[in-house]
């Protein structure tokens, strides 16, 4: 059984609500928890942003690091840059994953807790995909040292950027701004995909390929610099699926 803990400061709103998604969304082959390093009490509007979600909140209550044994867990999440800070020095063989919510608790925001709800809930559908995925390829999030094998290659690259940079593209806009065959794009984007670094849906006749929210801060921040810094590398303009796009 694959172990999963969420961490954040209090365990009173973001990592709380990431142990109810999880274990809502989540079947028998997972186990979740969540701790906080100086733990309070749930935030009623976090309770109530489960209940709108229609996520069970019964029994949730907010624990302690100190009473949690990291070693027991194969996936430790943190949810803000303390806990990171505080906890990723803690953890020995684990793999340890750093996201970054911004706080429900402190913002000015009426909808914040439904807005941070609904967000977790994507991030994690899209990570229980990648740790559920039968594959004999590496994963990013087992060996993140693939992160760069496939940043290395100039296509890879480049897809990569575009998305960035345009947030979601489909076959033939790929193939259209890089002048690639469609066999060889499609190849490049299967392979992305499968290595957990794409997500893709579905529209009618196109599918829809975009950077896999579920990345860790890291790797997400490494592509977000690399396209702001060579920004030359992105075709700024691309075709209009619904204008020729075969």
């Amino acid at each position: 059984m694959t172990k999963v803990l969420f961490l954040c400061t209090a365990n009173s709103a973001r990592s709380l609500m990431a142990e109810a998604i999880f274990r809502q969304f989540a079947g028998d082959d997972f186990e979740v928890a969540s701790a906080g390093t100086e733990p309070t009490k749930p935030e009623p509007g976090a309770l109530a942003a489960l209940e709108h979600l229609g996520v069970e909140t019964d029994g949730l209550h907010s624990k302690a690091l100190a009473d949690i044994d990291l070693n027991s867990f194969d996936y430790v999440i943190s949810l803000c840059d303390r806990a990171r800070t505080e906890c990723q020095a803690l953890c020995g063989d684990q793999h340890f994953i750093a996201w970054d919510f911004p706080d429900p608790v402190t913002s000015k925001k009426a909808d914040a807790f439904k807005k941070t709800a609904h967000e977790l809930s994507e991030r994690i559908k899209m990570l229980l995909l990648i740790l559920r995925k039968k594959s004999d390829r590496p994963q990013l999030f087992d060996a993140p040292h693939e992160f760069f094998k496939i940043m290395a290659d100039p296509l890879r690259l480049k897809m990569i950027l575009m998305l960035q940079h345009h947030g979601e593209l489909c076959v033939c806009q790929f193939v259209d701004a890089t002048g690639m065959s469609q066999p060889k794009v499609s190849r490049h984007l299967a392979q992305l995909r499968e290595y957990g670094l794409l997500a893709d849906r579905k529209d009618q006749r196109w599918v829809y390929y975009r950077i896999n929210p579920a990345l860790q801060d890291w790797m997400a921040t490494m592509i977000k610099t690399t396209a702001a810094y060579h920004a030359s590398l992105i075709p700024q303009q691309v075709k209009d699926v619904d204008n020729g796009c075969v």
